[in-house]
């Protein structure tokens, strides 16, 4: 099998593919299996791409999360006004916790597992 696209075609494939961080023909696999799992192949694929895209929104959020609290830091180490340790650690776990639960959310979207 050998599917065929128009270019613009291609070039949708081609973006969600990188969005999803997977090799083109790795993708093209994915989402012809989960359309093909599914009861309603159709809105399979529109929830496996909608699944993507907001999954790559909150991972681009969390990033701008940690460019924030880059911003922060160096803000307190200017001023030397740092709140209490304990508060900081607290932010810094829950800024990891939710950044491991997208990197799993991620996986599981693009590969099934």
């Amino acid at each position: 099998m050998y599917p065929r696209y128009s270019d613009n075609e291609f070039g949708l494939v081609q973006k969600a593919a990188d969005l999803s961080h997977m090799a083109l023909g790795g993708y093209v696999a994915e989402s012809s299996l989960a359309a093909a799992r599914s009861d309603a192949p159709t809105a399979a694929v529109a929830d496996y791409r909608t699944a993507v895209k907001t999954l790559m929104d909150a991972n681009r959020q969390l990033a701008m999360v940690g460019n924030n609290l880059n911003q922060l830091t160096r803000h307190l180490n200017e001023d030397g006004a740092w709140p209490h340790r304990d508060t900081v650690q607290r932010l810094l776990d829950h800024v990891e916790t939710s950044i491991a639960e997208v990197d799993d959310a991620i996986v599981h979207v693009t590969t099934g597992r």
